[in-house]
């Protein structure tokens, strides 16, 4: 510090003194960044290992009138892709992201998150190769998933344990907080320990079938018990523990009803339970039941009490939350269905699709939408017209798929075998397009939500480049030449100061800053 101007010196002694809490752009700035690769490494097992291998598939089994033409370990990539690279590599990422802000702190080990990306990201595309023909599969079965389950345990280290430490006497220090009893909490705990359970037995399946059998396919009972847990366990629990934090919100709802909190969390115990010892119609009974009771706890289906957010996003997604949730309770009923008469085989099928399109790809479709372009560095939505289209699709995809799955397999109608090609189609296309919607999102430059009358001299050199990087440059190239050596930039430093400080015209600062903000408006502001 010897060799910088007074002016940097004071501020930094100012920071020392005064250290600023609560308000520093750039841990937020992170964490947007490692969010963004965790939703375009699942919107990438979204559209190609996911939905691009189901459509192949299902066009495959419509073209021969049933699935036995198709690689069951085809199947099951489809499944792992579609439920754990997607869906899994979503709650993971926006699990890191909010759930430390639900416990007002920030997560602290930003290079653990990458490694939870890291391990995470291998485990599931290794997996997947795995399932359409990677040489030495007995070795990437086990491998992978001891990948996703190192990056599950660090994932909870991380938002469980990485806390900064507190003093334990004095008038400052925290008091214990109790433990959390509303239904959102209740849900994502029993959700992430089913995440893990599914996790485990994944694990003991794969060592099994590495030792014993001759490709990568789970035994139909085991790949069941696999599926129970991970999506009545796992997925579904905790879709409804965001649903309560956000769509409840967003929609305008009554407040969850919060005394359900523990016998929904029972419910989703017993159903893991009834899994694990392979009582199929208990597991799916309990499920219905379950189902019936976490639609009511969050009361989607009464009228809203206020005014749903519509700006910037699609006017009637709240109609497609509601149908996302109409089908939560119907693949939960046709289980059941499936249980009690074992000959219409397509009913298990159906019952599935209906649960992980019908339900979590439309609630997906829905409320990721409304959230992650506010937590990406506050971002606009690319297109509320595409997020219809993507609705739109996929709501007459997933129709068509259930439906005529139902039929199709249980019965030897020729139309309903002709319908699920078209079904395919329809979802492939609703994927595309909310990938391409997102992905847009995600490449648009970070806007600045203040007017160019904002910059003043009295901004911080800090703030704007904490928040906005590429202000470094512009910075530098207007005069502020201590900014071109220095790896720290004390937080409290103004414009002003540092102008004065190298001799900057500091006027000549402000326009630049003003040119590139306003190139950095965002559109509706721009529009109005």
């Amino acid at each position: 510090m010897a060799d910088l101007p007074d002016a940097w010196r004071v501020a930094f002694e100012r920071d020392r003194q005064n250290p600023l809490r609560g308000n520093d752009p750039l841990p937020e700035r992170r964490a947007a960044r490692f969010l963004s690769a965790f939703i375009l490494t699942g919107l990438f097992f979204a559209a190609f290992p996911g939905t691009l291998l189901g459509v192949w598939n299902l066009l495959t089994i419509a073209g021969e009138h049933g699935s036995a033409g198709v690689s069951r370990a085809w199947i099951q990539a489809h499944g792992q892709a579609q439920l754990l690279g997607w869906v899994g590599t979503f709650i993971l990422g926006i699990s890191l992201y909010v759930l430390p802000k639900f416990l007002n702190r920030m997560i602290r080990s930003f290079g653990l998150v990458w490694v939870v990306w890291a391990l995470w990201t291998a485990g599931a595309a290794w997996r997947w190769l795995v399932g359409v023909g990677a040489a030495h599969w007995r070795i990437g079965l086990v491998g992978s998933v001891v990948l996703e389950l190192a990056a599950f345990l660090l994932a909870q280290y991380l938002l469980w344990f990485d806390r900064p430490k507190r003093s334990s006497a004095g008038p400052g220090a925290a008091s214990k907080k109790s433990f959390p009893g509303d239904l959102a909490s209740w849900l994502g705990i029993a959700g992430f320990s089913s995440f893990g359970i599914a996790l485990l037995l994944s694990l003991f399946i794969s060592v099994d079938v590495a030792l014993r059998s001759d490709q990568p396919v789970f035994p139909a009972a085991a790949d069941r018990v696999f599926l129970i847990i991970a999506l009545w366990g796992f997925a579904i629990p905790v879709a409804w523990a965001y649903s309560a934090r956000f769509v409840t919100i967003f929609v305008g709802l009554r407040a969850p009803v919060q005394s359900a909190a523990r016998w929904l969390a029972a419910g989703v115990a017993a159903i893991v339970v009834f899994a694990l010892l392979r009582r199929f119609l208990l597991a799916d009974g309990m499920a219905a039941i379950v189902a019936v009771g976490g639609v009511s706890a969050l009361q989607v289906f009464r009228p809203s009490t206020r005014e749903p957010k519509r700006i910037g996003v699609y006017r009637h997604y709240p109609a497609f939350i509601r149908l996302a949730f109409a089908w939560v309770v119907v693949g939960s009923l046709l289980g059941i269905w499936a249980d009690i008469d074992p000959r219409l085989t397509g009913l298990g099928g159906a019952s599935r699709h209906a649960l992980t399109v019908g339900f979590l790809a439309m609630l997906i479709f829905c409320v990721a939408p409304l959230i992650l372009p506010s937590f990406l560095a506050g971002r606009e939505l690319r297109s509320a017209g595409l997020m219809g289209i993507s609705l739109w699709l996929l709501a007459v995809g997933c129709f068509l798929r259930v439906s005529s799955e139902a039929v199709a397999y249980s019965a030897s109608g020729g139309l309903s075998w002709r319908l699920l090609p078209v079904s395919a189609l329809f979802e492939l296309t609703a994927v595309c397009v909310f990938v391409l919607n997102l992905g847009w999102t995600i490449a648009q430059p970070v806007p600045a939500w203040f007017g160019t009358s904002g910059v003043a001299p009295e901004m911080t050199v800090y703030f704007c480049t904490a928040s906005f990087p590429k202000t470094k440059q512009i910075l530098i190239g207007a005069g502020l030449e201590t900014l071109a050596r220095v790896k720290e930039i004390p937080h409290s430093l103004t414009l002003s100061e540092a102008a004065a400080a190298d001799g900057a015209d500091l006027e000549k600062i402000l326009v630049a800053l003003r040119a590139f903000f306003a190139r950095r408006q965002p559109r509706r502001r721009a529009a109005s």
